[in-house]
């Protein structure tokens, strides 16, 4: 075995986090490595990476024991590399430079030796099928061609096992098809992969082997092809009743109901439709979706209203866009339609070249977080590490930031009544922490996102943005979440949702708006459009005039 771990923990506070787990892993081997958010996944790859210390147990590395204290440089040295969900690389910085960082340069006569590292990077991104513009600043490029820099990076040494972390969290189907085809490409050349995410399709498709933990210890490591994801889900939840073979109302599987409860709650597919206003449910489909209709069966009131929005970069294309309350309104596009950067336009984050953006009734030509923030909307970001949380203040911290002025009275916080409030939210999206005053940055990436929805959520906002909100969450996490969607729209409240999960935006979304270079191309009713029609607009192919009262 490449990999020999014995009885591995590891405490915060007292609290395992890991205890007794056991795991092993073979070369050339890709496998899998699956768990509801806080299951002690992001804990142990950062062991293995030395960015943490294990408390207690032993691992074997080529069937030598590691000492208990490695540090990350002396991981990296023994072969073993981590490519973690967000992004680490310098943005103004080339691929090449950012291949580079971290090793000896090349020097001759005193002068780096730029070509000889452009050549090396190039060759070694071609020996694995990758095909880049390594002079491109990293800033410029999409999310799949900055995992395949991190990719690259990690194999120009001498990379015997390499660690991917909900890598395809920011991916298209095409570009996941692509990492799959790098993944293959690596386990025929003997590398190892530990495949560490919640999409269990993918583990299924790609992995030997997968190992679910469940609470920081070992539930099962089984073999892919000998399991299934009924039998995962059912592991990984400890819910024997997710082992059923279908439902009998609606003959769907587990996992499916699962990850698409809500959706079904939505779009009547399981004939279990959320309370609605009967009046609302008798209303045409293409009709509520034009007019607006809300919960309460009455037309909504206009929550967002954008009028030729270009961004001061070019990406943004004079965008026109009314959203109502009572609907949820979903967006799609492929990576680089400018769906993530229309967002941030109207949130206030990125300059805008020309156009207005209109929330509950107040005008902006400059909208700012603060104004937007003001105006009744809340925004769930995509980035949340860099942009929705500080890592290092509190779980209870970051939950409050823009809430304080809630839980001040006379000028005092009232701490008392700001910690039961972020204890309930902690409850209620079942958290997997220590307690409200233990860092942010020790949480797992699925735990945070919860923190950070939760803290938008309670703002109660007339209009929510939310941006690929379940990203790296567990199914059941992903079935309150789109619940709490459901429940803001059956408020009257208006959501604009944006994923690159495809299944999503079609089961939770009332209707879709799609984007295309910078610019709205359709309207679609996720109720009668076919995946391929859908296609045919994110391709740029079709294109029909979108309404002014969108």
């Amino acid at each position: 075995m490449l990999l020999d771990v014995k009885s591995v923990e590891k405490q915060f506070n007292g609290v395992y986090a890991l205890k007794g787990l056991d795991f092993s892993l073979g070369e050339g081997e890709v496998h899998g490595l699956v768990g509801e958010n806080g299951a002690g996944k992001s804990t142990f790859i950062k062991i293995l990476g030395g960015v943490y210390k294990r408390d207690g147990g032993n691992i074997l590395w080529n069937g030598k024991d590691l000492p208990e204290v490695i540090r990350p440089e002396e991981s990296r040295k023994l072969g073993i590399n981590i490519i973690f969900q967000d992004n680490v690389l310098i943005p103004a910085f080339t691929g090449m430079e950012n291949i580079c960082l971290g090793r000896p340069y090349p020097v001759k006569g005193g002068l780096i030796q730029w070509n000889k590292m452009e050549r090396e990077a190039a060759a070694k991104a071609a020996e694995l099928g990758i095909h880049l513009d390594l002079k491109r600043p990293v800033s410029m490029m999409t999310p799949a061609q900055k995992k395949c820099v991190e990719i690259v990076r990690a194999m120009m040494s001498d990379c015997k096992l390499l660690i991917l972390d909900e890598p395809t969290a920011s991916l298209s189907d095409k570009e996941t098809n692509l990492l799959f085809s790098i993944v293959r490409n690596l386990k025929a050349k003997g590398t190892s992969v530990l495949y560490v995410t919640h999409r269990l399709e993918e583990i299924m498709e790609l992995t030997d082997r997968v190992t679910v933990l469940r609470n920081g210890t070992l539930v099962s490591t089984v073999d892919t092809a000998g399991t299934s994801r009924k039998e995962l889900v059912r592991l990984m939840s400890g819910n024997e009743a997710a082992s059923g073979v279908e439902d009998a109302e609606t003959g769907k599987d587990a996992e499916s109901k699962l990850q698409g409860g809500a959706a079904d709650r939505i779009s009547g597919k399981g004939g279990v439709k959320q309370p609605v206003n009967s009046e609302a449910e008798k209303t045409d489909t293409q009709g509520a979706e034009l007019l607006g209709t809300g919960a309460d069966g009455k037309i909504g009131k206009t929550a967002l209203e954008v009028h030729g929005i270009r961004s001061g970069d070019g990406i943004v294309r004079g965008v026109d866009l009314n959203v109502k309350t009572g609907l949820i309104t979903g967006m799609f596009g492929l990576c680089g339609s400018g769906r993530t950067e229309f967002l941030e336009c109207i949130y206030g984050t990125r300059k805008l070249a020309g156009g207005e953006v209109t929330i509950d009734g107040k005008t902006m030509t400059r909208p700012t977080p603060s104004e937007s923030i003001r105006q009744g909307m809340a925004f769930i970001c995509e980035d949340r590490r860099g942009k929705a949380m500080i890592p290092a203040f509190t779980v209870e911290e970051n939950m409050m930031l823009s809430s304080i002025d809630r839980y001040t009275k006379s000028g005092w916080f009232q701490k008392r009544s700001a910690d039961k409030k972020a204890m309930e939210m902690i409850g209620a999206l079942k958290i997997k922490c220590v307690g409200a005053g233990q860092p942010a940055k020790e949480l797992s990436g699925g735990n945070q996102q919860k923190a950070i929805i939760a803290r938008e959520i309670d703002k109660d906002p007339d209009l929510l943005v939310a941006v690929q909100p379940t990203r790296g969450l567990d199914v059941g996490a992903i079935e309150y979440i789109h619940s709490q969607l459901v429940a803001q729209r059956d408020k009257g409240k208006a959501v604009l949702l944006v994923s690159l999960e495809l299944d999503e935006v079609m089961d939770v979304s009332d209707r879709i708006l799609v984007m295309y270079e910078g610019e709205l191309v359709g309207q679609l009713d996720p109720k009668t459009v076919s995946v391929e029609e859908l296609g045919l607009y994110m391709a740029g192919a079709k294109r029909d005039p979108v309404p002014e009262e969108v």
